[in-house]
């Protein structure tokens, strides 16, 4: 994968969370040997277990208001880092709002590595420059 195609590929992740479509950002991306973490200790191993995972969530929402902030994209390391701040309305009608870091490193053209902190473990990260320098976190 090229830098030009790494970068193009994080932007069209990016532009499908924004539009609220986050299962579709996943299903394109996604590695299916993939891994996630969550503040540091693993989620779920593999693209079905993960999706399985946050599916649930994504069904009990009526709409999702996307808002991916602060992108950083390390080409030479194909890693990129954001925060999410996108908000999702129940069918209840509650909006909860996500506040999170991610970051990701991609191979041949997928997310082969995922890592989303939140909390006091996000404002660490941040701290760290995570949103600065990405690339300093592989």
């Amino acid at each position: 994968m090229t830098s030009e195609q790494f970068q193009t590929h994080v932007k069209e992740q990016i532009a499908l969370l924004n539009e609220g479509k986050p299962l579709e950002a996943f299903d394109r991306y996604f590695a299916s040997d993939g891994i996630m973490f969550a503040n540091g200790l693993v989620f779920a191993t593999g693209a079905k277990a993960c999706r399985e995972k946050q599916e649930p969530y994504i069904a009990s929402a009526r709409s999702i208001d996307g808002r991916i902030l602060d992108l950083v994209i390390s080409p030479e390391k194909s890693v990129c880092a954001f925060r999410n701040r996108t908000s999702f309305t129940t069918h209840e009608g509650k909006t909860f709002r996500i506040d999170g870091v991610c970051w990701q490193r991609w191979q041949d053209d997928k997310i082969i590595e995922e890592h989303y902190f939140e909390g006091e473990e996000m404002h660490k990260m941040i701290h760290r420059g995570i949103l600065k320098s990405p690339q300093n976190f592989v």
